[in-house]
């Protein structure tokens, strides 16, 4: 089977092009790839280059000598717009990774979007289109404040040959926005881990200036709205009260300085902002407790947490969307209302003083992930949906070669 890839890769700064690059590994034992992707990108297979769809826009005329194009498709418009006008021009199987696109389309110009804002919603909501533009700070609508309110995806679900995505809750609402065709779901996969090195942890903590006895926390990834930092953090101030903790933030955040400042907690948070792979790794198996918190959901799954899971590291989360989803015995699940800090203290100060029911989270976890996201196994499922697909496909290419006029 030969396949169309189009993903960010690395160097890009989305966890999409670090899934990309484990899941290219692992479809290439079963399948050739193609990755298409502009630059600066890097191969996830030595020798395999990736193939610049904007500069050559005609190598989207070509796609249909593949026998699947996938399509992976994030909320963020600087690494995925490019993506979702290729899909246009060339229709094929979309993954994606959130189900709320509104970021993707305000990406577009003003125009572009009004044009889309028309086909989602229809002429008789467009006052709702300004409304959105006088709601936005500075009138910039990336910073619109309810993007869940408009999830754009009504193009997306008439092109798209099929849609692939990670969680039954995504499933669910692709489905209720009007998904014409199969909608299948695919877990993400857990990531190969480097191995430990002896002394690692109080290597680890000692270049940040953490004593061993203290419970290390770890936030990692993009700190968006919904990831609940405000949370996270007034529940520091008060767990470092009463136990000797701190916090590890991996990644960037708009906010994060003045959030921090707010709660009074920079003396027990570190910020070593983005991070490589390889780094991120690293610091992820070191940490003690991983606070995963997203609420509303925009219909994504965490790679981070799979991660997290896969290398036995306890983990606190929301119980909502796809995090609701995992079995009660892998995460903590605490809510996120109005006794969501004091949920969150309790499941930490639990966590920091009870071994055993941290230690069997974590193997729970751990055995969790090992059977159901280990790459060979995720990316069998997605050839066994590209194979269908394709079986599908083949008597109406048939059909249409018959009955296509000849020009001479």
């Amino acid at each position: 089977m030969r396949l169309a890839y189009f993903s960010p890769l690395a160097p890009k700064r989305t966890g999409i092009a670090t899934y990309s690059a484990h899941l290219g590994r692992a479809l290439a034992d079963l399948a050739d790839l193609d990755f298409f992707d502009p630059p600066p990108s890097l191969s996830p297979l030595p020798g395999r280059p990736v193939l610049d769809y904007i500069a050559r826009p005609e190598l989207l005329l070509g796609l249909e000598r593949y026998d699947g194009v996938l399509y992976h498709l994030g909320n963020n418009p600087h690494y995925h717009l490019d993506i979702y006008r290729a899909l246009l021009q060339a229709p094929g199987v979309v993954v994606l990774h959130d189900t709320v696109l509104y970021y993707l389309i305000a990406g577009l110009s003003r125009g572009g979007m009004l044009r889309e804002f028309g086909y989602n919603y229809g002429a008789a909501r467009l006052d709702e289109f300004f409304a959105i533009e006088r709601d936005s700070p500075d009138g910039n609508v990336l910073r619109y404040r309810q993007p869940e309110r408009y999830p754009f995806l009504a193009r997306i679900l008439a092109t798209a040959t099929a849609v692939i995505v990670h969680s039954e809750t995504s499933a669910q609402l692709v489905r209720a926005a009007g998904a014409p065709r199969g909608v299948h779901v695919v877990p993400l996969l857990a990531y190969p881990s480097l191995p430990v090195e002896p002394g690692e942890r109080a290597r680890i903590r000692a270049e940040f200036g953490i004593a061993d006895d203290t419970l290390l926390l770890g936030c990692f990834g993009f700190i968006g709205a919904t990831k609940r930092m405000g949370a996270l953090l007034a529940g520091l101030a008060r767990l470092r009260s009463t136990r000797k903790c701190a916090l590890l933030v991996v990644g960037e955040g708009e906010s994060l300085a003045r959030d921090i400042a707010a709660h009074g907690v920079g003396d027990c948070v570190i910020h070593p902002g983005f991070v490589d792979d390889e780094r991120f790794d690293l610091l992820l198996r070191n940490i003690d407790v991983l606070v995963n918190l997203r609420y509303p959901s925009m219909g994504e799954t965490s790679a981070t947490l799979i991660q997290a899971m896969a290398r036995a590291i306890p983990a606190v989360v929301s119980d909502h969307a796809w995090f609701a989803e995992l079995p009660d015995e892998v995460v903590w699940k605490i809510g996120a209302g109005r006794t969501e800090v004091d949920e969150l203290v309790a499941a930490l100060d639990t966590l920091a003083g009870d071994s055993a029911r941290c230690t069997a989270i974590a193997a729970a976890a751990r055995r969790y992930v090992q059977a159901r996201c280990a790459p060979a196994v995720v990316a069998t499922q997605y050839i066994n949906i590209l194979a269908a697909l394709r079986r599908l496909r083949a008597p109406r290419l048939a059909l249409d070669r018959r009955t296509r006029p000849v020009i001479c």
